[in-house]
């Protein structure tokens, strides 16, 4: 009967470790489906017809960076799109029409 509980124990510790790392995975994933999201949206604003271009950006374009900003993302003109770690005072600028 000690084995049998031994081996119980031992399934016990098993699973509870897989479950962990199930938690961790899910995680991942979710991380990962966030920045292909994030990924898609940037590209989708990169391809802004020649024409509509000017119209975008006195208004509802300077709202669409403002978010991109605030999403940790670079809008100004030489890194845009690029992952910002911390604030860049060249979007800030760009965003605030200066």
């Amino acid at each position: 009967m000690d084995e049998t509980a031994k081996n119980v124990q031992e399934l016990k510790m098993i699973i509870r470790e897989m479950v962990l790392e199930l938690g961790d995975l899910k995680e991942r994933v979710t991380r990962l489906e966030k920045g292909i999201q994030a990924e898609a949206e940037t590209e989708a604003l990169n391809i802004i017809k020649p024409d509509l271009e000017i119209i975008k950006l006195q208004g509802e374009g300077y709202e669409r960076l403002g978010m991109l900003y605030n999403d940790g993302y670079h809008v100004c003109p030489s890194n845009f799109g690029d992952s910002r770690q911390e604030e860049c005072l060249f979007c800030l600028a760009f965003i605030n029409k200066e």
